[in-house]
């Protein structure tokens, strides 16, 4: 029934306990056992725990608001999905207003309770494997919310907690009364992200793989702006039905170059293709990456790098173009020779024009789930499983120069290559009659979560492999990653050309 106006003094007094709140278009009746605790005295949207008089087994959350306004990203919630449920979110049912003395309306929007088993204890005693997949249902909760225009409008670690439940089918956003309409509020949805992961930043996620840890950690920041769905991406980089054995059933290109800060031209080429094959190739179709970072000046660098990464290219077509499943000896004897017909050919045209040209060149051919690779010069080829936790990036080449031969001799630490007055000077690239050879590398097996990369020394010289590393880490995909790395050693510097192709595995 109604209340009177001596069971409440004022318009905006909350209910009392027992009292009826009526749906009447649907005809439910809730009855009131409890004002959350949560809720301040004097605030104009409240929430109650209720129960329908007829089903005193099935709990609600009844949220109120003294008017539309008060309630308006919960409303916006209820009306765009009342027949469905988003996933790990409480479910919340049609809203409803009823009126009680002297022409006073209140609203109201009830959601669905589900039994929770969370408690700080119990949590601490869960697998690290669970913590992942409820920060992982967590955040898709977020860009399911966000998706519909509204936010949590999250603050806190205590206020965070207090809209997260954990039950038998995981975990979900709960106590949804206060829903924020992003329109209105557009930062909110950040504030949602950064908050979460820094209610989670200290629990057994500590324990989990490098990339999620990472993406945690950087999306608690307070000076970025991660949305959910670019946080969800990173924490789904291995695709669920991909295993860690076995062959990728996916592959992802970029590519990206750039003059530098320094340097007017850009004498660096890059190539990041699918390979076409007259037959269809079971599996993935074969990819070529490859970077050639040119020398020689103006007119003949880029003359040198143009030409290699043609003539690759062309090398790699003729090689799959009637067999797209060339076995490991076929490769291993075309490879060599391939780089000195090339290295033949930039002679040749160096001596045509009339200067002394040259160029690095670094390439992987990726060809049933084997990488075979090629690298003449300092240019470099990095592999990074991000599927294996903590693994840092491996380098699968050596560079060819003096400042290599220093490290490897004992004279000279890793780290001081960068600084070193001759680091530029190498003793291997195409354009020498006697230099222009690959080493014998071995072929790199591919596994899903990789990520293969190779790029040009602009690139590894402004930044170091830890950083390239971190960057890969939080990248939703290859260009997104070639992109970033790009900005990232032209704000360190810039000093040279730069070069990148990756490709990403699934």
């Amino acid at each position: 029934m109604p209340l009177s106006t001596a069971t409440l003094s004022t318009a905006s007094d909350p209910l009392p306990i027992g009292e009826y709140v009526i749906d009447a278009e649907r005809n439910v009746s809730y009855v009131i056992t409890a004002f959350d605790e949560g809720t301040p005295a004097n605030s104009r949207t409240r929430t109650y725990h209720a129960v329908v008089s007829n089903d005193a087994a099935t709990l609600f959350l009844l949220h109120e608001g003294l008017s539309p306004l008060d309630l308006a990203g919960t409303l916006l919630l209820s009306e765009r999905w009342q027949d469905a449920a988003l996933p790990h979110v409480a479910r919340l049912l049609p809203a409803f207003h009823m009126p009680w003395f002297e022409r006073v309306v209140r609203h109201y929007v009830p959601e669905v309770v589900a039994p929770d088993l969370m408690s700080v204890a119990w949590m601490n005693q869960q697998s690290k494997k669970q913590w992942e997949a409820w920060f992982e249902q967590l955040v898709a909760g977020l860009d399911a919310l966000h998706d519909c225009g509204v936010a949590l409008g999250l603050k806190d670690e205590e206020g965070t907690m207090r809209h997260i439940g954990v039950n038998a089918t995981g975990a979900h956003w709960r106590n949804l009364g206060t829903l924020v309409v992003l329109s209105d509020q557009p930062d909110a949805a950040y504030a949602d992200v950064r908050a979460l992961c820094a209610t989670f930043a200290h629990t057994r996620l500590l324990e989990a793989p490098s990339h999620i840890r990472f993406a945690l950690h950087q999306a608690a920041d307070p000076a970025e702006r991660m949305s959910a769905a670019m946080l969800l991406n990173r924490l789904r980089r291995v695709a669920p039905s991909s295993s860690t054995t076995g062959c990728p059933t996916h592959v992802e290109l970029g590519w990206a170059t750039s003059p530098g800060m320094v340097r007017a031209e850009n004498e660096d080429r890059v190539y990041a293709m699918h390979v076409a094959t007259a037959a269809k190739a079971q599996g993935l179709r074969p990819i070529l990456l490859a970077v050639a970072d040119g020398m020689g000046g103006v007119e003949a660098g880029e003359v040198a790098s143009d030409l290699a990464i043609r003539m690759l290219a062309k090398a790699v077509q003729d090689l799959l173009a009637d067999a797209p499943h060339p076995s490991a000896e076929v490769i291993a004897q075309w490879l060599p020779e391939t780089i000195r017909t090339i290295n033949e050919a930039v002679i040749a045209e160096g001596n045509r024009l009339g200067n002394q040209m040259g160029s690095t060149l670094a390439f992987a051919l990726v060809v049933d789930g084997r990488a075979y690779l090629g690298n003449v010069g300092d240019s470099r080829i990095y592999l990074w499983r991000s599927q294996e936790a903590d693994c840092p990036l491996i380098r699968l080449t050596k560079d060819h120069s003096l400042v290599q031969s220093l490290v490897d001799a004992g004279l000279l630490r890793d780290e001081d290559r960068y600084t070193h007055p001759e680091r530029s000077l190498i003793y291997r690239s195409l354009g020498d009659p006697k230099a222009g050879i690959s080493d014998a590398l071995e072929p790199v097996t591919i596994q899903p979560g990789d990520w293969l990369m190779v790029c040009s020394d602009g690139l590894w010289e402004m930044v170091r492999d830890d950083a390239i590393r971190e960057m890969l880490a939080v990248a939703p995909n290859a260009q997104v990653a070639c992109d970033r790395l790009i900005d990232l050693a032209n704000a360190n510097g810039g000093e040279d050309n730069i070069a990148v192709a990756i490709a990403r595995f699934w």
